[in-house]
């Protein structure tokens, strides 16, 4: 399967537009050289110049037509839906066949080039060699066009010039059996002399051969080249690849997969069976798993500290305390539905994982501990630096969250410090690194610094990028207002540096910071005294804990005896956990009577001295007394049971579950059970809290005195700040595990994994967190779970599917030379990483749409959308499962009041005939456009922003006629005649942003989202394409949080799967709303 994922791999295109386009945005020059009599022309305006030159560059269509002339007559003819499929995610647009960076003079060499793959791999597929399709063929030809194309730039020597670049040109189209006919030499982007500021010269008061500490600015003083965002790859032994981030970690795996101790978590991954399955909504096996799995000895101690009356739903609870049973090369799936609370369950097992590792921290018998006695030399660019090594106790806890999405990934991480989590009571109270967080939050770069608000700690990193990278090293940086402060700094100015705004909310870099705290001007705590604190949070939540294992013991107990007492006390009803108190005062009344008749039959026996010949004398009386005192001592027995129960019950106020309830299979089920965690309550997630705020203490503390206790630990932070720019070659898993112990969580995207993690070891990281896991491509995650041990993978295969670019037959074809029989398993334009990861999870649920197929562990309280958008989505891709968390019945309606300018949900049946050769209907697009305009009139937004909304499309076609329709500025200014309004502001902006297929809005939300179809009778086979399955239509319906408008031919995609159940319950939406005003 690697071989296949390999050979897929080398069919993507690179998307040379966006990167014209981002250097547009960035202001930057961009030259297009033809191959005709202009070229030299052109070239003049290049030439000497340092930027990004994109040789040889064609329109990707080229790709897709010489791919399906080839495999066309190799497989099966296309059914109608695979022909559109492959229409709407076919690439478009331009690419190229390599990248050469050039530098100041004109100048470059062999090693400043970068290739597409995709021409090489046409040229193969041409010639029908699959099974060159690897990265060792390509590495082996790619050699010698490095080597030649170093000869003709002299080994970077040779200014290039016009026939120099023309000689590239025509050796690049020789490598790759391919030549274009698009008449293009280059696009070059010229790289800006001061990228948009000065270069600031700096005094360097080390000594000959230390490193300098980084600037604190919100950019590098200098800058690599043109592309430096750009997350190619570029740690490869060969030629970086412009068109795939996967190549080289597949060639990796394959190899690890081959020694004596592969990856544990991959090989489990790359399964060809499905593990042995708990199917948890099975009775008894399921059932009976939950209700073990939520005890409380099996739940996580940390916890993330928002206010303690905030519980988890059910299955979140399952989910977490499953987490904590993983071991080394172990994997959960959970299958999360939009607005099922997956942050809040990661932010929770980022708790638990904090506290896991401070509890190793206080268990230390001093700092040194904590280290391990060895000294690791650590080569960062050109830099050796020598680092203590941490104690292996202390590693393991490494998190990264990983996914496809790097806005999903960021916007985790930069949510995390936010206090609008916390619990009130600790906002003021739980800092970590504060000041530091503080400066990295308000950090952007290219722009000027500013936070609203202080942030509590230096949890997470938001990495990935390039930028991402460099704005994080700047917490490591030094600096000072004036020389007089800190002569031995390298200055920053106040014009670089917004000092007042810095102050104003606390703001400091790492370097003032541990500066301060060494001077006792910030809270200083020592680490004995952190342990201690860590340790008496820790025994007071232990002692609560055990006192409610106590009180779980005691239930088992009472339901055990149970049937006995209903056998003495035959009309009493089963046991409820939930009625305890009324239970214990049944029996004290039964045992009331119970001693009365005692006393009775002891009247007639006589004097106990006398009792025993009673046996024989009054044999019913006798029988009668002993029956009546078992029967006492055994509901004694059980009330003072029940007593304790309900006293520690009581004290602590947690939900419980019906034991009786749950031996049918029942309780689980309920809406009530489903909304909150069994065990928790505000009194033990007060304690948790408080707990978790003792951990990140003592891991500041621990930090700080190691750093102040070693003077050599400034060679790490060093390392620290230049390894996120220089990927380490030596001591990379020492660096990183500082790293995660000074911030717990790194957020990436998987296609920086390679570059971000070079040098770390396979299950060199502690824990994987994969989200958004249904929109991955499954050789999406190899490299990430090759260097983890602990996968946690979180998605909804109902959402939209990885965007697979490829052509169908294309995919079979490949999938056909690799893998045979088993094609289907690994075809990755079937399969994602979820849908991968749900097969080989030992627990979870079977598929709501295809039973034969399970899912992961669900989480099943929804809280985002309200009706019908809701109830929409629950029908067509959830069989119902999902809960509302407002909804205490499933036939409750959760509705908000209808729209003041666009009424309720509803169809909007616009009926019209698209434009030739499109999708598009222009009424249906004339539509939106007036609903916009009556949103933006009765906005009270004073700054003429466009509102609060998506316009989302199943269609390309349709996309690009709705842009055109409401990006019209000609229209806007006739339609707010009289209005007061003017052209919003932000309009190119927002219809970047905000108008599109449904596949670029995957997690994303908006108050109100109109959904425009398009199509007329000509395209059936579009909608039908559309309705295959429920994804599209499920994504788009639940980005709307409160309003949904659907504009569509209701004739025509009225009776279409799933469109059909959109259409009625909008209907009824309606109708209901209508029904509602007519009653006043």
């Amino acid at each position: 399967m690697l071989d296949y994922w390999h050979s897929v791999e080398f069919f993507n295109s690179y998307d040379l537009d966006d990167q014209l386009e981002q250097a547009r945005g960035r202001r930057q020059n961009t030259i297009c050289v033809r191959a005709d009599a202009t070229a030299r022309e052109s070239w003049e305006a290049a030439a000497g110049r340092a930027g990004a030159l994109y040789l040889v560059p064609f329109d990707v269509s080229l790709a897709t037509r010489l791919i399906e002339a080839h495999v066309t007559e190799r497989s099966t003819a296309r059914s109608a839906i695979e022909r559109i499929r492959d229409e709407e995610m076919a690439p478009e647009g331009l690419t190229c066949f390599a990248k050469l960076v050039i530098g100041a003079g004109g100048r470059s060499s062999g090693d400043a080039l970068s290739v597409s793959a995709l021409p090489w791999a046409l040229g193969r597929l041409r010639d029908g060699e699959l099974s060159d399709l690897n990265a060792a063929a390509f590495d082996a030809h790619a050699a010698t066009l490095k080597r030649d194309v170093d000869a003709l730039l002299g080994g970077g020597t040779v200014v290039i010039d016009c026939d120099v670049l023309a000689a590239m040109a025509a050796r690049l189209q020789t490598w790759a059996g391919l030549e274009p006919e698009d008449g293009l030499l280059a696009w070059m982007v010229v790289e800006s002399s001061d990228r948009g500021r000065p270069t600031r010269k700096l005094r360097d008061t080390r000594a000959p051969g230390e490193t300098v500490v980084p600037i604190a600015a919100d950019e590098p003083a200098a800058l690599p080249d043109a592309d430096t965002d750009s997350d190619e790859d570029d740690t490869a032994a060969g030629l970086p690849i412009l068109n795939s981030f996967y190549v080289r970690d597949l060639a990796d795996a394959r190899r690890l997969l081959r020694a004596p101790s592969p990856p544990r978590a991959l090989l489990a991954y790359l399964a060809t069976h499905d593990a042995a399955k708990t199917d948890l909504d099975a009775y008894p096996a399921g059932q009976r798993q939950i209700v073990e799995a939520l005890r409380p000895t099996n739940g996580i101690a940390g916890r993330w500290p928002s206010p303690p009356k905030q519980v988890q739903s059910l299955m979140q609870q399952y989910s977490l305390n499953k987490m904590k049973t993983l071991g080394v090369g172990e994997l959960l799936a959970v299958n999360g539905p939009p607005g099922t609370g997956k942050t809040t369950m990661l932010r929770d097992l980022i708790a638990h994982l904090v506290v896991a590792r401070a509890s190793v921290l206080a268990a230390l018998p001093d700092w040194r501990a904590g280290l391990s006695g060895t000294i690791v030399e650590a080569d960062v660019g050109t830099k050796t630096y020598r680092v203590p090594a941490l104690a292996p106790a202390l590693t393991g806890f490494e998190i990264v969250v990983a996914s496809t999405n790097n806005g999903a990934v960021e916007n985790l991480s930069l949510e995390l410090p936010q206090r609008r989590h916390l619990d009130p009571d600790l906002r003021e109270r739980l800092s970590y690194f504060g000041p530091v967080a503080t400066k990295y939050a308000g950090s952007r770069a290219g722009k000027p610094w500013q936070l609203s608000e202080p942030v509590w700690g230096l949890v997470a990193a938001a990495l990935g990028k390039r930028a991402n990278g460099r704005r994080f090293s700047n917490v490591f940086s030094q600096y000072a207002a004036t020389p007089a402060d800190k002569p031995q700094d390298a200055i920053l100015s106040s014009k670089d540096v917004d000092f007042p705004s810095w102050e104003a909310v606390g703001a400091m870099t790492y370097w003032r910071y541990r500066s301060q705290w060494r001077a006792g001007a910030v809270a200083r705590v020592p680490f004995d005294v952190a342990q201690q604190n860590f340790l008496a949070a820790q025994r007071t939540f232990d002692a609560a804990r055990r006192e409610l294992e106590r009180l779980d013991a005691r239930l088992d107990a009472i339901e055990q005896a149970w049937p006995k007492v209903v056998a003495c006390c035959a009309d009493l009803a089963p046991f409820d956990r939930c009625m305890l108190t009324s239970q214990r005062e049944t029996l004290d009344a039964r045992i009331e009577r119970l001693d009365r008749e005692t006393l009775q039959f002891e009247r007639q026996l006589g004097p106990s001295w006398l009792r025993w010949l009673s046996k024989w004398l009054r044999r019913d009386a006798y029988r009668g007394w002993r029956a009546a005192t078992d029967a006492a001592l055994l509901l004694r027995n059980v009330r003072d049971e029940l007593r304790e129960a309900e006293q520690i019950h009581a004290k602590y106020d947690v939900p419980l579950w019906n034991g009786a309830d749950v031996a049918r299979g029942a309780e689980v089920e309920r809406a009530s059970s489903q909304k909150h965690a069994f065990w928790q309550g505000a009194v033990i997630n007060a304690l948790r809290n408080e707990l978790f705020v003792a951990a990140m203490a003592l891991h500041e503390a621990f930090f700080l005195t190691v750093h102040a206790e070693q003077p050599a630990f400034d060679e790490l932070v060093y390392a620290l700040s230049n390894q996120l720019s220089r990927p380490p070659t030596r001591g990379a898993n020492t660096l990183w595990q500082w790293f995660f112990m000074l911030t717990p969580v790194v957020s990436s995207t998987f296609a920086s994994i390679r570059r971000q993690f070079a040098g770390v070891d396979a299950e060199g990281l502690g824990w994987l967190v994969i989200d958004e896991a249904g929109q991955a491509v499954p050789q999406a995650a190899v490299g990430a779970l090759m260097r983890a041990q602990r996968i946690v993978v979180v998605g909804d295969p109902q959402q939209i599917p990885p965007v697979v670019t490829q052509s169908t037959q294309l995919l079979a074809n490949l999938g056909e030379h690799w893998l045979g029989e088993l094609r289907a398993r690994y075809a990755v334009d079937r399969q994602s990483v979820q849908t991968l990861a749900d097969r080989v999870c030992a627990f979870g649920v079977r598929h709501p749409t295809m039973p034969d197929r399970f899912i992961g562990v669900p989480l099943i309280i929804h809280r985002r959308c309200h009706d019908p958008m809701f109830d929409i989505a629950n029908a067509i891709a959830y069989g119902g499962r999902m809960l509302h968390e407002r909804k205490t019945r499933t036939t409750d309606v959760c509705l908000p009041a209808p729209h003041p300018a666009l009424g309720a949900s509803a169809w909007w049946d616009v009926r019209a005939v698209a434009d030739a050769e499109s999708k598009y209907v222009p009424e249906q697009g004339e539509r939106v456009f007036d609903a916009l305009v009556r949103l933006f009139v009765q906005s009270a937004d004073t700054t003429d922003a466009m509102p609060d909304a998506f316009v989302i499309t199943p269609f390309r076609q349709v996309k690009r006629g709705l842009v055109e329709r409401l990006g019209d500025r000609d229209r806007w200014t006739r339609a707010l005649a009289g209005t007061g309004k003017r052209v919003p502001s932000d309009l190119t902006d927002w219809i970047r942003k905000c108008v599109g297929t449904v596949h670029t809005f995957q997690g994303k939300e908006s108050e109100i989202v109109f959904f425009v179809l398009g199509c007329d009778r000509r395209h059936e086979g579009a909608m039908n394409w559309a309705s295959a399955e429920a994804n599209l239509l499920n994504v788009a319906v639940t980005r709307a949080k409160s309003y949904l408008y659907v504009i569509g031919d209701a004739t025509l995609w009225g009776d279409k799967a799933y469109f059909d159940v959109a259409l009625n319950r909008l209907t009824r939406n309606a109708q209901h709303i209508e029904r509602c005003a007519a009653a006043g």
